[in-house]
């Protein structure tokens, strides 16, 4: 079979020809062939038209992903109550321990934090306490309390204080737990309930200072004083 042009030859072709300027009516074409001629050459034309640039395809945004939905962090707070025959001179005070560290291996959460890391006295969780914590504490005040706070503890000797699950009892939303607490230098153990929520736990103990081989604060002769009994609170999240 023999080669056929194909429509870039002619196109070239027809494009490069001229009619000659002498063709009139007395040519040897006919009308009808005129005309065949001129639609056969429109039709070629358009044929031969460079066909219109491809439309920018549309930017289709990325689909979003549900909102990361923030983790609530772990928390650990102690209440600390005055005491004396002056309490109503001093102040009650909450200290958050900013640097609160959770494991969680198979018996239970193991928690972590140092006391030189304490915040004392957050305005915001004085106010969220509220009551008896309402009153403003000042600058001077918070560092006068972490003077203090770390001498009775002595923070240098022993700055981290550490509490290990040893055990969990019972099922459903509460449970007995034991736990083993190290602070200033004595290990102690201890049993209290924690509410169980998927994975929330929120659960508070009362620790005695003196348990832990710590004289509680006094001053003037015990005109203004520090409580024995701590309360310790907590909210974690297993991971």
């Amino acid at each position: 079979m023999l080669d056929q042009p194909g429509p870039a030859a002619l196109c070239a072709g027809f494009q490069n020809s001229r009619i000659s300027p002498g063709l009139s009516v007395q040519d040897p074409l006919t009308r009808p062939h005129r005309r065949w001629l001129l639609a056969a050459g429109l039709a070629l034309l358009a044929a031969c038209a460079s066909p219109p640039p491809p439309a920018a395809p549309q930017a289709v945004p990325a689909p979003r992903g549900p909102a990361e939905a923030a983790q609530p962090s772990d928390e650990l707070r102690v209440l600390v109550f005055r005491g004396g025959s002056a309490a109503r001179l001093g102040h009650n005070h909450v200290l958050r321990a900013a640097d609160l560290q959770v494991d969680w291996p198979a018996a239970g959460p193991v928690l972590r934090f140092r006391l030189d890391a304490l915040d004392i006295d957050p305005p915001a969780l004085r106010a969220a306490l509220g009551g008896a914590f309402a009153s403003a504490v000042d600058d001077a005040a918070r560092e006068g309390t972490r003077a203090n706070l770390f001498k009775a503890l002595d923070a240098v000797a022993h700055p981290e204080v550490r509490v290990t699950t040893l055990q969990q009892v019972g099922e459903g939303p509460r449970r007995a737990v034991e736990a083993e607490i190290s602070l200033h230098g004595v290990v102690r153990r201890q049993w209290f309930v924690v509410a169980v929520d998927g994975a929330r736990a929120r659960g508070e103990v009362v620790i005695r200072q003196s348990d832990f081989g710590i004289q509680p604060f006094t001053v003037l002769g015990g005109l203004l004083a520090v409580q024995d009994a701590l309360v310790v609170q907590f909210e974690l999240e297993q991971r």
